[in-house]
C-alpha cells in the first residue's frame, strides 16, 4: 500500500523547496542589480568630473 502521509510530506517538503531556492536567487539578483546601479552611477559621475 501506498504511504499517502509520507508521499504527501515529501511532495510538500520539494515543493516547499523550490521555492525557497527561489526566493534566495531573487534576493542575490536584486542585491546585484543595487551593486551594479551604485557602480553605473559611480563611473558616470567620474565621467562627468574628468569632461566638466
Amino acid at each position: 500500500m501506498i504511504d499517502w502521509g509520507l508521499t504527501a510530506k515529501i511532495a510538500g517538503g520539494g515543493f516547499g523547496m523550490v521555492f525557497l531556492i527561489l526566493a534566495i536567487l531573487a534576493l542575490i539578483v536584486w542585491i546585484v542589480g543595487l551593486g551594479a546601479r551604485r557602480i553605473s552611477k559611480s563611473s558616470s559621475r567620474s565621467k562627468e568630473k574628468s569632461q566638466g
